[in-house]
């Protein structure tokens, strides 16, 4: 692995921004990737890649642009009820300042495909030294993850929102590393709903990390009672930690 991979990688590559000193955070898994802005994505990340890290730097988070996509406009409707706002009042959040929010994502090259092959196609193997995005990825839980562990350590932030329950051990490193983690809870969401949703949670040194299923989906919060009934939970369990604080 050429040394610029590596320090690309160990850096907020692959994240969208916002405030790290943000009492919220959200983390995704990677970027969404439309099929139409795949060549000039991967022209450009191959640039990216060799010319080294990527700052962490303070930006304003777009959520009047967040709206604008179906992720984006789930979240507005979830933050909105931690907020304990109503969840229709979720076109709100473009009146916010965009201090409120930091986004991340655990993994800093994406794909629009699961197809093994893509990773090859776009010289990925010959960029990275991995022959595959799964040794890459497993690469980055041992190197790219302590570096978000440590940022989180820094900045500690009051709550992190995570989507992608099948990726719960992934979030936990990512945020808590191989010392934090004491104890980790489940819950059934209630909801007028009928399939139910499960949630996990831990404290992370005073900071709520909750893990949620996709925001949308079949089996993700793909109804506006299930992203009620998560944000409810969420601010439940906010309230619980801070006053055991």
């Amino acid at each position: 692995m050429q040394q610029q991979v590596k320090e690309w990688a160990c850096s907020f590559s692959g994240c969208d921004g916002g405030n790290p000193n943000a009492p919220i955070w959200l983390c995704g898994i990677e970027w969404g990737l439309r099929v139409k802005d795949g060549e000039s994505y991967y022209q450009k990340l191959a640039e990216q890649i060799m010319a080294g890290p990527i700052p962490l730097t303070q930006t304003q988070f777009p959520w009047a642009d967040s709206l604008t996509y179906p992720y984006g406009l789930s979240f507005a409707k979830l933050y909105q009820v931690i907020q304990g706002q109503a969840i229709d009042s979720h076109q709100d959040v473009k009146l916010l300042s965009g201090d409120e929010l930091f986004k991340l994502n655990l993994y800093p090259i994406a794909f629009n495909s699961t197809d093994s092959g893509l990773w090859q196609q776009h010289g990925f193997d010959r960029l990275t030294g991995f022959s595959s995005k799964s040794l890459f990825n497993n690469w980055c839980f041992f190197n790219r993850f302590p570096f978000f562990a440590e940022l989180k350590q820094k900045h500690k932030p009051k709550l992190i929102i995570c989507t992608g329950i099948n990726y719960l051990t992934d979030f936990l490193m990512f945020f808590g590393g191989v010392k934090q983690v004491d104890r980790i809870y489940e819950a059934k969401l209630l909801a007028n709903s009928p399939e139910k949703r499960t949630i996990y949670w831990t404290s992370l040194d005073g900071t709520l990390l909750v893990v949620l299923p996709f925001l949308s989906g079949r089996y993700g919060l793909n109804s506006n009672a299930l992203l009620q009934a998560a944000g409810e939970k969420i601010a439940t369990l906010y309230a619980e930690i801070n006053t055991n604080r």
